[in-house]
């Protein structure tokens, strides 16, 4: 097998080139950055859509970065009328891993790549022409964005994260989420789409200022740091284009439900690293890994995008304060009716998107 060469040493090019490297290739990975993970302060992120242990989903995919998962057992959520703490301790957690520095998933995974001899460029000038996998991250005008700020606060409770669903300050469906990112501080972040990108800096402060709850937990806290992100997302026809294996957010392959990534950047690196590996087609194999995920991503946007906040506190009304819940089966997604309705939902927003250029 000839060398394979990868631009980008994110979550998808890492995963590519462990999985070329341990099938024989020779592999060399092209990374514009000093390091890897430094498109990240040290957060954590969710691994969504992977529907089993997280050690056992990283192994099928090929790699074991020696990483712990963290898992958040309650939820507050904040809607404009309610704030309820869920027990999430019924089932459905959702682990979460740290990107950003050491310990990061990226981290481990390069440190993984490493020593499955994969060759790392960093600080490299090189391009998409020089490389077969483009595993460079999203181009082009976003289509959502991020902002968050880093406080001391050793007060929050370290095994909660806090989701806030508020027009004012995410409009149309997006949202705002507080974390512990640390034993002493934690990241509170603002959500929008591509319409809000303008004006988010002053919806994130007026979200600090304004919202008694998170005033209440950040106010007169010390900030120690701010950061943010962007993504575009796509359901492409094809990802294989002029010869060239297109991971990752590279590719479009993101989530516009609720922006996480993480699952699609990995599943797509092992699929396009089995693709060059065994000969196969690079566009049936994400197909038939995760094109239903992203459809599925695709129809959750639409109630919200239609009916904002009004949406989640519709489906808040059915929840207490303090009640255990189990998110794993809180959607019917085998019955032939829920399948009609996700089908139907993902059509009407790809056409929604088509016209308005917004998720």
């Amino acid at each position: 097998m000839e060398e394979t060469k990868i631009l980008g040493a994110g979550i998808s090019g890492l995963t590519a080139a462990i999985n070329l490297a341990r099938s024989g290739g020779k592999v060399r990975i092209f990374e514009r950055g000093k390091s890897v993970g430094m498109r990240f302060c040290q957060n954590f992120q969710g691994l969504r859509y992977i529907y089993m242990a997280p050690e056992k989903f990283m192994a099928k995919m090929g790699v074991r970065p020696k990483i712990a998962y963290h898992y958040f057992t309650k939820a507050r959520i904040i809607t404009r009328k309610r704030d309820i703490t869920l027990d999430l301790r019924g089932g459905g957690l959702m682990p979460f891993v740290q990107r950003g520095g050491e310990g990061s998933l990226e981290h481990a995974l390069c440190l993984e790549a490493l020593d499955a001899g994969v060759e790392i460029e960093f600080s490299s000038n090189k391009g998409a022409a020089d490389a077969k996998i483009i595993a460079s991250g999203s181009s082009g005008m976003p289509d959502f964005a991020a902002l968050g700020s880093v406080f001391e606060e050793s007060d929050f409770p370290r095994d909660t994260y806090l989701a806030m669903f508020d027009d004012r300050y995410s409009p149309k469906g997006w949202y705002s989420y507080m974390i512990p990112v640390s034993r002493d501080e934690v990241e509170f972040v603002t959500c929008v789409s591509r319409r809000f990108i303008p004006q988010l800096a002053k919806l994130h402060a007026k979200a600090l200022s304004e919202r008694k709850e998170i005033a209440e937990i950040v106010g007169g806290k010390r900030k120690t740091g701010s950061f943010g992100g962007s993504s575009c997302m796509r359901v492409p026809k094809s990802a294989f284009v002029g010869g060239k294996y297109y991971v990752g957010e590279a590719a479009g392959f993101q989530d516009p439900y609720m922006g996480f990534g993480i699952a699609y950047a990995i599943r797509s690196g092992n699929a396009a690293a089995k693709a060059i590996a065994e000969g196969k087609d690079y566009d049936a194999l994400w197909k038939a890994e995760f094109l239903r995920y992203l459809e599925k991503d695709v129809a959750y946007r639409l109630p919200l995008s239609v009916f904002g906040d009004r949406m989640a506190e519709m489906v808040m009304s059915k929840y207490s304060d303090g009640q255990r819940v189990d998110f794993s089966s809180a959607l019917p997604e085998k019955t032939p009716a829920y399948q009609a309705a996700v089908g139907a939902a993902y059509l009407l927003e790809r056409a929604k998107f088509w016209l308005t250029k917004d998720w």
